[in-house]
């Protein structure tokens, strides 16, 4: 046996099911090029402005004193009518003045105190099932938004128009809020550019649901009712759209409607960020994805095998990382004995390689990213060491996840 054998086939077996996610990405970036409503990356609703719909705006803040009250005023500057949509905080066990500045600020505020059952997920239930889902107050979409975020201005037309096709759960496209202050957010923009957007517009291509982000969901009031806000986990979002899918309700994709988050700029900020998103997500692929898998395959059900595809999708840093190793390996195998097998393998790891940089350049060209968020790709390689730190850090301690709902440092909001 010659002794470039084992390597070479060893190289082919491990790229086969990249070659897999990288036609599933693809297939996805041509459907997302070929949908008609890429435009709405506008934010602009040109459709009918008759307001049939009733809104709450549901807040989760804990100890979100520093950005709330500019929260609340911009949603105050939505182009949908004031008198059909209310803006609810939760104060979620805060030892700040969150509720003192919420009320301040006009919206209505439900304090809880419960230090033993923390978490967003938890926070939320307690507030539809205590206090939202029975109450006299007329209302018939729920949108759920993170204490940093703020909505383009046409949000709740897009929202009403969806709720009146009869749609039960939509999500917006929850883009960077400051994605040119450093390149760790510029990179952030980057990754989001295909998660939240390319992805999902080209899974509703397909006529597949896209899953929940967390920040900009919508639910019509029948729904929450029905379900309440069941999902726990520290990615309660991928939890809720899988519960969802368990009841083939799908997730409809609104890119009209769009809500920008401020995203980590320090290292000290997106270590705690990233441990529980990973973490959380890596927890959910091991619960959910075979079994997923498996029931989408006895059924037949597309959409549930679409959805334990895109758990098995890893976060585009793992994507690229062993991507981009296999392919140097391979390029230094042919350098030192070039073989036909060796050339193959080598074709394969360029075509998976080439996929990925495609898939990430098309992201970014369908959400019109500013110039600064190219430039900042320059920085990739800080950024993939530094996710491998994370990665090791999580490993090394044994703990996957916090415990418990772990704020992220803010800084103030631009006015």
């Amino acid at each position: 046996m010659s002794l470039w054998l084992l390597p070479q086939i060893t190289m082919l077996l491990l790229v086969v099911p990249l070659i897999i996610l990288s036609f599933y990405l693809i297939m996805l970036s041509v459907a997302a090029c070929l949908h008609p409503d890429k435009p709405l990356i506008s934010g602009v609703f040109h459709g009918n402005r008759h307001p049939e719909s009733r809104f709450l705006i549901l807040i989760p803040a804990h100890n979100e004193e520093l950005l709330l009250g500019e929260v609340i005023r911009k949603l105050r500057m939505q182009s949908y009518p004031d008198t059909h949509y209310k803006i609810v905080v939760i104060a979620d066990n805060c030892d700040d003045k969150t509720a003192y500045i919420a009320r301040k600020a006009g919206a209505t505020t439900l304090v809880r105190h419960e230090p033993d059952r923390r978490g967003k997920g938890q926070a939320l239930n307690w507030a539809i099932r205590g206090h939202l889902a029975d109450s006299a107050i007329p209302w018939d979409g729920l949108v759920i938004i993170d204490a940093d975020s703020v909505l383009n201005p046409d949000f709740l037309w897009f929202m009403n128009e969806r709720l009146q096709q009869g749609f039960q759960v939509m999500q917006a496209y929850y883009g960077v809020s400051n994605p040119a202050e450093s390149w760790r957010t510029s990179l952030m923009c980057a990754a989001l550019s295909v998660f939240h957007f390319l992805r999902p517009l080209g899974r509703d291509k397909i006529g597949l649901p896209c899953g929940l982000k967390g920040n900009g969901m919508c639910f019509a009031r029948p729904l929450v009712e029905r379900f309440g806000y069941p999902a726990i986990s520290v990615v309660e979002d991928v939890e809720l759209a899988l519960i969802y899918l368990r009841h083939d309700i799908g997730v409809k994709f609104t890119p009209g409607a769009q809500v920008y988050g401020q995203m980590a700029a320090t290292t000290n900020q997106a270590n705690s960020q990233r441990k529980r998103w990973e973490g959380g997500r890596l927890s959910l692929v091991a619960d959910w994805a075979l079994p997923l898998w498996n029931e989408g395959w006895n059924e037949k059900n597309l959409s549930k095998l679409d959805g334990a595809m895109d758990l098995f999708v890893p976060p585009l840093t793992l994507l690229v990382i062993p991507t981009a190793f296999g392919w140097l390996f391979m390029l230094l195998v042919m350098f030192l004995h070039s073989s036909v097998l060796g050339a193959i393998i080598f074709a394969l790891w360029s075509a998976a390689f080439l996929a990925i940089i495609l898939y990430l350049a098309t992201g970014l060209l369908l959400i019109k990213a500013p110039p600064a968020v190219w430039i900042q790709l320059s920085a990739a390689p800080l950024f993939i060491f530094w996710k491998i730190s994370v990665y090791l850090r999580m490993a090394y301690t044994g703990k996957k996840t916090p415990s418990e709902w772990v704020r992220t440092e803010r800084h103030e909001m631009k006015k």
